[in-house]
């Protein structure tokens, strides 16, 4: 079960990075990170599938995910420009970078998917064509994400916001 979590994560990031740098393909990467927390937080959620230690300090270091896919739903869907909504973006995810990185060598293997999912996500942004001076911001707005994938994609966090309080909860006892 190990292996086939690790090939889903892997595939997930693989996808986000094969996917290149177009406004949608900011998408599918950002929903390649989603899905592979997703996995992780599923793999977490069964006892003994990940020893407890382990599934602890992962699920502390991927505890702010949530909110931080939230957070990038709204910016990419706000007027702001390119180089701040990059900017704004990457911030959200600079806490839980550094969690996921200062986890013990144990738990690496599940960090690195997660972390690396993250800054697929993040470089595909940073790579994301700017706009010409003369689009108007709303334009530019519609035309770059589509509105529906970004509330699909928030509702996922949303979820996935109560399943990682729910499994922390269960940690705890």
């Amino acid at each position: 079960m190990k292996t086939k979590l690790f090939r889903i994560i892997a595939v997930a990031t693989a996808m986000g990075l094969m996917a290149g740098c177009s406004q949608n393909q900011v998408l599918t990467t950002l929903e390649a990170s989603v899905a592979a927390t997703e996995v992780l937080v599923g793999a977490l959620s069964v006892t003994g599938q990940i020893p407890p230690g382990i599934a602890m300090v992962i699920t502390n270091a991927i505890a702010q995910l949530p909110a931080a896919y939230q957070q990038t739903t709204a910016e990419l869907a706000s007027t702001d420009a390119d180089v701040i909504k990059a900017a704004k973006i990457a911030g959200y995810y600079a806490e839980s970078l550094a969690a996921l990185q200062a986890v013990p060598d144990d738990a690496k293997v599940y960090a690195v998917m997660i972390a690396g999912s993250i800054e697929a996500f993040l470089s595909s942004l940073a790579q994301a064509p700017v706009q010409t001076a003369n689009t108007t911001a709303q334009t530019r707005t519609a035309a770059k994400f589509d509105a529906n994938k970004l509330q699909a994609i928030d509702a996922r966090a949303a979820a996935l916001s109560v399943r990682l309080a729910a499994l922390k909860a269960a940690q705890v006892k």
